[in-house]
């Protein structure tokens, strides 16, 4: 089995008269005959196919193959079939957990890019993907679909690994092709959320421009956040996560009234232990900017309760303290925090919110690829 396997993964040379895409050794031939399109799909599909069996060798087998006959395989699917005569077989496989498998294939090509920070084939494979992905759902795809999850986990590791502006440009053209799916606009919430977070003045000729020429980007950002978290919150009113993030939204805004009330309405739900972290967090920064010290000392205490490792919390309280004169309780606060000892990157909720409050990237992408090879 495993002689066979091997061989089968070993993707040949193309055989003599076998018409080659461009970016090959041979001069490009894009137009191909109805008899040279099948043989490139049998060829695609019988070694896609055996992401089923091995997934990883299955990947880097298909590193010999160019982008253009990559490509060239989806146009197909994407064009009206070219009349041929009987004698000619289709090659084209049009089972929806096939093509998702292919759509797997090509999203751990774009991951294996990301990770060698090879931007323009991670955008090329992730597009491969999203094609296949939008055939097997007979190119309409709902809202909670596969491709839905699929492109919220891939913009959360662009999150992870900084490439905001490539998360914001793909979860831009991800709800207007999947509407009113309620994950998609929190995803395309946090992206603008921690893109306006992140903006600042740019120094030019020497010089830092005013505070004008990033108010801006920021601000237009942070419009594009609200719209699209009132939006998640309309269609799914119970999203804890886009109510915090649409308070901190308001709270970035000036807007501390409608941001408190927000994180009031989440408190009083008793959410789970880390939404009550990030929302006491934020109420207290919002109480603390109001010189209420004494509320705002007793929503740090709540966070730390909520997640007694969330340093960010600790941090906040012992900083409050100091300011109004309680200088050994506030190093009280901090020897507290020390001998707690180091803690994982999950520990503090604060760390991981602009990421998406998700680091197990990893975990995600196994589960899609478990799921299309059952």
């Amino acid at each position: 089995m495993a002689f066979v396997l091997a061989a089968a993964l070993t993707i040949a040379t193309p055989a003599s008269g076998q018409i080659l895409m461009s970016g090959s050794s041979v001069a490009p031939e894009t137009d191909l005959s109805p008899e040279q399109e099948q043989n490139l799909l049998g060829e695609y599909w019988t070694a896609a196919k055996l992401y089923k069996i091995d997934p990883t060798k299955t990947v880097a087998a298909f590193g010999v193959w160019t982008r253009d006959r990559q490509a060239k395989v989806q146009s197909i699917y994407f064009q009206p079939e070219k009349p041929r005569p009987e004698y000619i077989k289709s090659r084209q496989e049009w089972a929806p957990e096939t093509l998702r498998v292919a759509g797997m294939l090509h999203s751990d090509l774009g991951v294996a890019a990301l990770q060698k920070r090879d931007i323009p084939e991670f955008e090329f494979q992730m597009g491969l993907a999203d094609g296949w992905f939008q055939l097997a759902d007979n190119r309409l795809s709902a809202p909670g679909s596969l491709r839905s999850r699929w492109m919220i986990s891939v913009s959360r590791l662009l999150l992870a690994s900084g490439d905001i502006g490539i998360a914001d440009r793909m979860l831009n053209r991800a709800v207007e092709r999947i509407a009113n799916d309620p994950a998609l606009l929190l995803a395309q919430g946090t992206v603008k959320e921690t893109q306006a977070s992140r903006f600042i003045a740019d120094i030019g000729g020497g010089r830092l421009d005013a505070p004008a020429s990033a108010s801006k980007p920021r601000d237009s950002s942070l419009t594009v956040a609200q719209a699209s978290l009132e939006k998640a919150l309309k269609l799914q009113p119970a999203l804890v996560e886009a109510k915090i993030r649409l308070a901190h939204v308001f709270s970035m805004k000036g807007d501390d009234a409608r941001a408190y009330s927000l994180i009031t309405e989440v408190l009083s739900a008793k959410p789970p232990p880390a939404f009550k972290y990030l929302a006491s967090l934020m109420g207290g920064t919002i109480l603390e900017r109001s010189s209420q010290f004494d509320a705002a000392a007793k929503s740090y205490v709540e966070a730390i309760l909520a997640m007694p490792d969330g340093q960010s919390a600790y941090m906040a309280l012992a900083n409050i303290l100091h300011k109004s004169g309680q200088k050994a309780e506030a190093g009280a606060v901090m020897d507290r925090l020390f001998a707690r000892g180091a803690v994982g990157a999950n520990a503090d909720p604060w760390w991981t919110y602009p990421l998406g409050l998700d680091l197990s990237m990893d975990k995600q992408f196994e589960e899609y690829r478990n799921l299309v090879r059952k």
